[in-house]
Parts: C-alpha cells; sequence; structure tokens
C-alpha cells in the first residue's frame, strides 16, 4: 500500500506558543521603543548635536552605544515580562 504524504501532514506543535511569544514581544517593543525614543529626543537631543558638531567619530561611537543599550535593555525587560507571565 503506497503512503500518502498529503494526509500524514505533521506540525511542529511548538509553533503556536512560538509565534503567541513572537506576537506578545511585539506588542512589548513597540510601545518601550516609542518611549524610549520620545525620552532619548527629549533628554538627550542637544547634547547629540552639540557633539555631532564637534566631531562625527565620537558620535557615532556614542549612538552606537545608545542602540547597544537600548537592544540589551529591552530584552532583559521582555524576557523577565515573559518569564514573569509565564509564557517562557
Amino acid at each position: 500500500m503506497p503512503i500518502d504524504h498529503k494526509t500524514t501532514e505533521h506540525t511542529d506543535p511548538s509553533f503556536k506558543p512560538l509565534m503567541r511569544s513572537l506576537a506578545l514581544e511585539l506588542c512589548i517593543y513597540a510601545p518601550l521603543v516609542t518611549i524610549y525614543f520620545i525620552v532619548v529626543l527629549h533628554f538627550a537631543k542637544e547634547p547629540l548635536i552639540q557633539l555631532y558638531e564637534q566631531g562625527s567619530t565620537s558620535y557615532a561611537f556614542v549612538t552606537l552605544f545608545l542602540i547597544l543599550m537600548q537592544g540589551v535593555l529591552l530584552e532583559a525587560f521582555t524576557s523577565w515580562l515573559l518569564r514573569r507571565i509565564g509564557l517562557r
């Protein structure tokens, strides 16, 4: 008897929780990144403009550091929040 591969479709059982976790992380990240942008724009706008005018190399390092710290802090906060909720 031939095996019909169309009827023996296998779905990874971890796909739905993965998609739910991804959607939840996006719902958390979007407001946090927006808040971060507004706070940095409010408090660091003038110092960053002055730093850029003084020398683009130091400006580049400072902005890369800000981007890196944003990613690290958002990931840590989101992971903590998802563990607290019980999704990871």
